[in-house]
């Protein structure tokens, strides 16, 4: 066989197995779709609708748009500031709007591709920039979780041993993106060699990796660690605004938890948002979720599985309500599609 047609078959594998993973992602949700329909109360269901507190609804809309703005600051700022922020604010927009409503995996293409291609941004500045970021905000997860488990340590017996795995494996983390900011060269070409040795580079998850560290390793140190601290204040921000958005919604239904249980469940639902097999927002996936996390604590699922539906229908609300902000700042001219604006300006 050709190198070509080698090529060409290992391709068509990979597209293979790719179909197969995004049915399987599917086959997931719906699963789990279902078993948080068999679990919800009709009449539960009814009874939250009926409690619906506008003045906390208000409240949580204004949260929401606070953390798309703060997060459009924070890759604004990372990006140099080459692109005007109601530029990058669109682009947020519509990669939240992807991600909540296909999965995340495209939201962060279309990010890539929008600030690349749309606005001019060197792809691996892009990159960065959205990489950094995304560890940022798994530190600020870290606190939020190290500091309510510690809280509620006798009552999650059953979560311990998962608290302790996930806690050492985002410190595990972090020290390597740390590792390759400092070592940059010597770290991508140690780590390169240990996979080859363990034949772990034959993988993608590993080859992707390997992208990452030397995405990282490329940049310059001292500018990098400036940027991981500047951005670490803004994700602890976000995160701050997360966890009052999170405490608004369930609020918003009439319902009262304690807020250090909520807050720990909270960081918990954003960790397993971050594992790779979401579609739709992670539909099924957070509800299933939030009906275990909460029951660990005695909260009845009839219920948890109704204000999971609940909360699901205020996140799609207020996405598709931001993504107003899209036709009217084409409109106003102040953003939008870079070929109209040009247009525009020929005109």
């Amino acid at each position: 066989m050709s190198a070509g047609a080698e090529l060409a078959a290992q391709g068509s594998r990979q597209a293979l197995l790719k179909r197969l993973w995004t049915v399987f992602k599917i086959l997931v949700a719906l699963v789990l779709v279902g078993f948080v329909v068999s679990k919800t109360d009709v009449r539960q269901m009814l009874l939250l609708l009926s409690q619906v507190s506008l003045p906390w609804l208000a409240a949580s809309f204004v949260f929401f748009c606070t953390l798309t703005l703060i997060k459009a600051f924070q890759y604004y700022l990372l990006t140099g500031r080459q692109v005007p922020y109601v530029r990058v604010l669109y682009v947020v927009i519509v990669q939240n709007a992807i991600s909540n409503f296909i999965a995340g995996g495209a939201g962060i293409a279309s990010y890539l591709t929008m600030l690349s291609i749309d606005e001019g941004v060197r792809l691996r500045r892009a990159f960065t920039s959205f990489l950094i970021v995304k560890v940022n905000d798994m530190i600020a997860v870290w606190i939020v979780m190290l500091v309510t488990a510690t809280v509620l340590w006798s009552k999650i017996t059953v979560l311990r041993s998962v608290v302790v795995v996930v806690l050492v494996f985002i410190l595990l983390i972090v020290a390597l993106v740390l590792a390759a900011v400092i070592m940059r060269q010597r770290f991508v070409s140690l780590a390169g060699r240990l996979l080859h040795a363990l034949g772990l580079d034959r993988f993608r998850l590993a080859q992707r990796g390997m992208e990452l560290a030397d995405s990282l390793a490329s940049q310059e140190t001292g500018l990098m660690l400036r940027a991981f601290r500047n951005s670490l204040l803004l994700s602890c921000l976000y995160m701050a605004v997360t966890l009052c958005w999170f405490y608004s919604n369930i609020r918003t239904y009439s319902l009262v938890f304690p807020a250090v249980v909520v807050f720990f469940v909270n960081a918990f639902v954003q960790l397993i948002s971050w594992v790779p097999i979401r579609v739709f927002g992670g539909l099924g996936i957070s509800e299933t979720s939030l009906v275990y996390l909460f029951g660990v604590f005695g909260l009845p699922a009839s219920q948890m599985a109704a204000m999971g539906i609940g909360l699901r229908l205020i996140l799609y609300g207020f996405t598709l309500l931001v993504l107003s902000y899209l036709p009217l700042s084409t409109l106003f001219g102040v953003a939008g599609p870079r070929l109209s604006r040009d247009v525009t300006k020929e005109g």
